[in-house]
């Protein structure tokens, strides 16, 4: 899975000069393969969508560790669960009644718009950054009583505890977030626009990488082709890049 990609890859990054395949101008036709643009999107959209994500997810999470006695508790992780198993075109379906309308009617524009993808893909992400932080803070719940935590303690002053005493759990957690919204592909298509233009607002329309690929592998062939799959290499080795950080970090501990 990470080796044909890579390998079809190989005669592109030969072939194209790299200052060809390193610019903003994607014209396959006209043999321009510049890879920036919808990279750009992508990590622009990991910018937006990331902390916002962490922010829910984190509060979430300190409601269900505060009530995780109440009868109510087992539904609502359970309706997680199940959040979490949808397919990513019902959030998409979704953010096409709800989100873009809405961002139209706000902001203006035609609502397919780097602020609607962010949303929806938050709404899409949430549900798991919010079990995975809740998981960690009951596998140390004993850890964290015997650092005199207490429920009492400012949802700032708990979050500084929690940080400072599982750093591991927290920079997992923020790895793996990032790498689900750097390759989620199907929302994003749905409700981004897809214009190969680097946004200059939150209202314009992007094309993230994983969408570019999707949309235009079905036809490529040849050079264009291969740059679809020089793309995909591009993404592999960044996301190795994020998972050798937290291998180190789990190493180093």
């Amino acid at each position: 899975m990470l080796a044909f990609p890579l390998l079809s890859s190989v005669d592109f990054f030969r072939e194209v000069p790299i200052g060809n395949w390193l610019s903003f101008d994607w014209l396959p036709d006209d043999g321009y393969f510049g890879v920036m643009t919808p990279l750009t999107g992508s990590l622009m959209l990991v910018l937006v969508t990331l902390p916002m994500s962490l922010f829910i997810g984190w509060l979430l999470s300190l409601s269900l560790v505060d009530n995780r006695k109440h009868w109510l508790n087992p539904v609502l992780v359970a309706i997680l669960e199940v959040w979490i198993s949808l397919p990513s075109v019902i959030i998409g379906v979704w953010a096409i009644i709800q989100i873009v309308p809405l961002v139209r009617e706000t902001f203006g524009g035609n609502g397919y718009s780097l602020l609607a993808a962010s949303i929806g893909l938050t709404i899409f992400i949430t549900p798991i950054c919010t079990l995975l932080f809740y998981r960690s803070y009951l596998t140390h719940l004993d850890q964290f009583q015997g650092l005199e935590y207490s429920f009492q303690m400012s949802a700032l002053s708990r979050s500084e505890l929690f940080i400072k005493s599982q750093p591991t759990a927290v920079i997992g957690t923020i790895n793996y977030i990032f790498c689900r919204i750097f390759g989620e592909t199907m929302v994003v298509v749905m409700v981004s626009g897809n214009s190969l233009q680097i946004p200059s607002s939150f209202l314009d329309s992007f094309r993230s990488l994983t969408a570019a690929i999707a949309l235009e592998m079905s036809y490529a062939s040849g050079l264009h082709e291969q740059a679809l799959f020089a793309m995909a290499s591009i993404a592999i080795v960044l996301i190795l890049v994020v998972l050798l950080a937290q291998y180190r970090r789990l190493i180093n501990v």
